[in-house]
């Protein structure tokens, strides 16, 4: 008998017990549903019909370079759907990520990261409204541990409450949380009704009612598929299986075909790439066309795990629904299977069709490729609707059709994107470095976005996250200087002053003053509310540039300036794209540094050996109260 914290339920690997293991999963259902006086209710209302049939999910961030663009503030919502589609089928929601790794650089708080993305929460009305003209739904995300950065003037629940009645989006990813909470429930009811609320961590039972979508996070894997306990408790509830580090996801295809429920794709993982394989996004296309069609199967029919197959390595489940009968199979061993994965007697007046193909399922001939699936259906001749045949042939249109798409692991290598200057001679107030040969130490801490490249979690041997690394680096450097405070606000109000400038973005450009102008007592402050672009154009005003990390932390390493009693964080030259994100390393740390939670970005004052990866979303959102710069030259 399963307990109430198995969230898979393994078999026997004997096939001789598994009528046996049926009976006990039939009565631990019944028991448990008695006992927890569980009816379903909230799954028959119209407003959640949407969930059980929500089986592509896709981890959106909102900075990803082929979504936003963020020179023009536009989102790219058709570009995007056109392009995933090729290659993962389309997607029926997405989550719309925002804030983290980037949360905690300064004082604005989740909400914010929504409120400030382009055209405030009106654009992400619009950007809701486009994925919806396409048939996809829409999750924001709720970081609970979001406590030590700006405090809202009303609770977690209500401000969540407030972006959903504001952009009428479908659902709330619950990050780091098992379940929702009844305050955020009722706010959210109060807000729009038929938001659904989908879990990161193991749901328990009780909370089916209340959440219903969750994930199936790192679940293990055996030789026979698992059940998974919440679907098999409440077939509507639906679940995305998900390993994110993973590079092979033919295991958590395998568990969520058998389990009639989704994937979360997921290849921008905060900014680190873990790209699907081709055949893993072909095994995606050939399955979600089948579980849209006959979700009533999977939701609401009568579901007969593990039935025999009499093949080592195949394993089937059936499931009967309105006078029709679909098998889901797959095939765990490496070698192709012949002849029919499972005993089918069809009656005169029925026919079998493999859905993979469409087409009249010759069983005798029929293959189950190595590490493949299978999809059988036994139809009445005289009872096919017209949506069955068009499904069949649109199935049996494509056929013959190979993945030709060109995407890898690394859409691209990341690139520096670095200016240059030209000669000039030394001012006094900057830090004169010699030409040479550099040992440079550089520690990052270990973060799901990566340092200057994408992270390492399935390296045993690197660091564990939030630890620190150290990467060592030897190279040599011509002759340059660092200019030794950062540029200040009245030394960026004579570039205005001087130039006219104003940046074709202009949300948060030099928020903090005041008509204009710096405020008083504040001209000798470092100018912030600067994104690297403004910080550019001033440096190329003054004839030099911003310096790259590297030199910024040998410069500062040498003189060791006092950097005063705010300091903030600099931009430097250092900036990189992989074509998905853009991200400049920052370097000094800053007066700020948020409390409360090791997911925030770093804070406080670093030595000058500290690197932060600072992923660039639109300059609305990267200009920040702690985030200045200084100027560097080159002197040969």
């Amino acid at each position: 008998m399963p307990s109430d914290v198995s969230e898979i339920i393994e078999p026997p690997v004997d096939p001789s017990n598994w009528n046996e293991w049926r009976t006990e999963m039939h009565s631990w259902r019944v028991e448990r549903r008695a006992t927890l006086n569980y009816v379903g209710e909230t799954y028959r209302r119209p407003e959640y019909q949407w969930v059980s049939s929500c089986y592509s999910c896709n981890m959106l961030m909102a900075w990803d370079e082929t979504f936003l663009d963020s020179v023009n503030g536009k989102y790219k919502v058709e570009e995007y759907l056109h392009e995933n589609a090729r290659h993962f089928g389309g997607y029926d929601a997405v989550v719309l990520w925002h804030a983290y790794p980037r949360i905690g650089f300064d004082r604005r708080n989740q909400t914010d990261y929504y409120r400030e993305l382009p055209g405030g929460l009106d654009g992400l009305k619009d950007v809701v409204r486009r994925f919806h003209a396409h048939r996809a739904r829409v999750f924001i995300d709720y970081n609970p541990w979001d406590t030590g950065t700006r405090r809202e003037p009303m609770t977690d629940a209500e401000a969540i409450a407030s972006v959903v009645h504001a952009t009428g989006v479908d659902g709330i990813f619950l990050d780091t949380l098992k379940q929702g909470s009844l305050d955020m429930r009722h706010a959210v009811d109060r807000a729009r009704p038929g938001v659904a609320f989908e879990s990161e961590d193991a749901l328990p039972l009780e909370g089916l009612s209340l959440n219903h979508l969750s994930w199936a996070q790192w679940f293990g894997y055996g030789e026979v598929p698992g059940l998974l306990r919440n679907k098999w408790f409440e077939q509507r509830h639906m679940m995305h299986v998900i390993r994110r580090w993973d590079t092979d996801h033919t295991n958590e295809l395998h568990l969520a075909w058998m389990n009639g429920v989704g994937m979360l794709v997921w290849e921008n993982v905060f900014g680190s790439w873990v790209g699907w394989s081709a055949p893993d996004r072909k095994l995606l296309r050939d399955m979600t066309p089948i579980q849209r069609h006959f979700t009533r199967h999977f939701s609401e029919g009568t579901w007969t795990p593990l039935i025999p197959t009499g093949k080592a390595g195949v394993y089937a489940h059936r499931w009967d629904h309105d006078g029709t009968t679909l098998y889901t199979i797959v095939n765990r061993r490496g070698q192709a299977t012949k002849g029919s994965p499972v005993e089918i007697k069809a009656d005169p007046g029925e026919s079998v069709y493999d859905l993979l193909t469409g087409l009249p399922a010759e069983l005798g001939s029929m293959e189950v490729p190595g590490l493949g699936i299978g999809a059988l259906l036994v139809a009445p001749k005289d009872r096919q609707s017209p949506e069955l045949n068009a499904f069949l042939s649109s199935k049996a249109a494509i056929q013959g059709l190979s993945d030709r798409t060109s995407r890898s692991l690394h859409p691209l290598s990341i690139a520096p994107r670095t200016e240059t200057s030209g000669t000039l001679p030394a001012p006094s107030d900057m830090i004169v470095v010699n030409a040479g040969e550099h040992s440079v130490q550089t520690h990052f801490r270990v973060r799901e976005c990566g340092e200057r490249d994408y992270a390492r979690l399935l390296d045993s041997s690197y660091p564990g996250l939030h630890q620190d690394v150290a990467e060592h680096r030897t190279f040599r450097l011509g002759r340059f200087a660092v200019s030794r405070g950062d540029v200040t606000n009245i030394e960026f109000l004579r570039f205005v002053q001087a130039t006219g400038y104003r940046p074709r973005v202009r949300e948060n450009f030099l928020l903090h003053w005041v008509d204009g102008k710096p405020k008083s007592g504040e001209e000798n402050l470092p100018v912030v509310y600067v994104d690297l672009l403004d910080a550019r154009e001033y440096a190329r005003w003054r004839g030099m540039r911003l310096p790259t990390e590297a030199e910024w932390q040998v410069a500062m390493a040498q003189a060791n300036p006092d950097r005063g009693e705010r300091p903030v964080w600099n931009w430097t030259d250092s900036e990189y794209s992989d074509g998905r994100t853009r991200f400049c390393l920052i370097k000094g740390g800053s007066w700020f540094e948020a409390k409360g939670s090791e997911w925030y970005a770093d804070g406080g004052e670093k030595g000058p050996e500290f690197a932060a990866k600072f992923i660039e979303i639109w300059p609305g959102l990267d200009r920040c109260e702690t985030l200045g710069f200084r100027l560097a030259t080159s002197l040969e």
